[in-house]
């Protein structure tokens, strides 16, 4: 099933006027999860660095928020400092986070200094110790404790990421239903097809025209039957479990602009029911109205916690109407809830930077774009420039000359199609 593109919100960022940031304070992580596309190469970065990066990035990006990532950030001797800094300059600081080290005393301390929002990486392809057994149906436990926690921190989000495999996809239901019944404890979880660097006989990958070992990175692979999930099948998938569940907005691809590499759905509801989705007008409103008040698009609403007047746009959205008409009902039955809170989450499916057709394949509007020696790049490909000096170029061997070589895109072989190189966040 193809998601109809028409009547969706193609969201409008771009490289320099875009809502995300991403700083990465450390390479040193305490797990390894398969996809994963950071090498520890030079350990904990110096904090006047950071700072200096992190003003860059507001003034190049015009960004809303920066993920603080790495690595694993917790494991940063001056992660509390970098929150705070973030916060100062008037940015919504985001930390990327596996959990392992976060406790409710330190997740008070970031609190205190303005964190606005956790995402934890919880999934079951990270062998975590003690989960290494449990699907991806039985890791919403461990996905509970963490959204418990944060919800005792009353001013900070929550939201998950959770890398998709082939083996995985059919939890998708759960995973999406778990969130539903916490959409007033998670605002967020990106659903994120499993990608790697594609390893093929017939492929060679150069950088600045030199022929490279792609095997060095840890996230390539000879089995390429792992990495073709897309999110149109992700969504497929979820459509089928409730139709209802719509998408309203997407990036398309850079050199597959059929692709969708974000396929976002918001949800609306109560505490423990949910009353429908928004449609892509509403999102379109968010966006527009936050760039003219504010002079940046919205990366997530300070709060999630919307209130009935959500509803007014409904004269607009045809999405929001059904919902509304779904509360009225809900009140009906139990006159108490027309006081009840009224929440919205996004669903983000993502099918990240992949080498399709024999390009890269990157997400049109990066909301992840980071500094590496003074120039804004995807993060995604940060350690292709830290191990070969830049981005990997695909190239095919010709099959009338063995020791020619021609770039994949003149000769549309689908050697490299839904093969990838990116993902698996710590």
């Amino acid at each position: 099933m193809s998601v109809p593109r028409d009547v969706l919100y193609r969201l409008p960022w771009s490289k320099t006027d875009n809502p995300g940031g991403w700083i990465e304070v450390t390479d040193v992580c305490d797990l390894h999860c398969p996809g994963c596309y950071r090498h520890r190469l030079s350990g904990h970065r110096q904090l006047d660095d950071l700072k200096d990066e992190i003003l860059a990035l507001r003034r190049l990006t015009n960004c809303d928020r920066i993920a603080i990532a790495g690595g694993e950030p917790l494991l940063y001797p001056q992660i509390v400092d970098v929150v705070e800094f973030i916060a100062r300059q008037g940015v919504k600081p985001v930390l990327l986070t596996n959990g392992v080290r976060l406790t409710p005393e330190l997740a008070h301390e970031l609190q205190r200094v303005g964190l606005a929002k956790f995402h934890f990486h919880v999934d079951s392809g990270m062998q975590r110790p003690h989960w290494a057994d449990k699907n991806e149906a039985e890791h919403n436990e461990l996905r509970q404790y963490f959204a418990d926690m944060v919800w005792e921190l009353k001013s900070v989000q929550c939201g998950f990421n959770v890398t998709i495999f082939k083996s995985t996809v059919q939890y998708l239901p759960d995973i999406v239903e778990w969130c539903r019944q916490n959409i007033h404890k998670v605002q967020h979880v990106s659903l994120i097809a499993f990608r790697a660097i594609p390893l093929l006989p017939s492929v060679e990958y150069q950088v600045n025209g030199l022929t490279v070992d792609a095997s060095r990175l840890q996230h390539s692979t000879d089995d390429t039957q792992r990495i073709g999930l897309t999110a149109n099948e992700m969504y497929e998938v979820l459509q089928r479990y409730d139709p209802r569940y719509t998408a309203a907005a997407y990036l398309p691809g850079t050199s597959a602009p059929h692709t969708f590499k974000f396929l976002v759905a918001v949800q609306v509801g109560l505490s423990g029911e949910t009353l429908g989705c928004l449609g892509p007008r509403t999102v379109e409103c968010v966006q527009i109205f936050h760039h003219l008040f504010t002079g940046r698009y919205c990366s997530f609403l300070k709060q999630a916690k919307v209130g009935r007047k959500l509803f007014l746009m409904a004269l607009l959205d045809r999405n929001l109407r059904q919902a509304a008409a779904r509360f009225m009902r809900s009140v009906f039955k139990d006159p108490r809830r027309m006081f009840a809170g009224i929440y919205v989450q996004s669903i983000s499916l993502q099918q990240p930077n992949e080498m399709l057709d024999g390009k890269a394949n990157l997400c049109d509007g990066c909301l992840n774009m980071m500094l590496h020696e003074n120039r804004l790049i995807p993060s995604c490909r940060l350690d292709e420039y830290r191990l070969f000096g830049g981005p990997l170029v695909p190239a095919v061997r010709c099959a009338f000359s063995e020791g020619n070589l021609c770039e994949a895109s003149q000769n549309g072989q689908g050697a490299l199609d839904h093969s990838s190189s990116a993902v698996g966040r710590r």
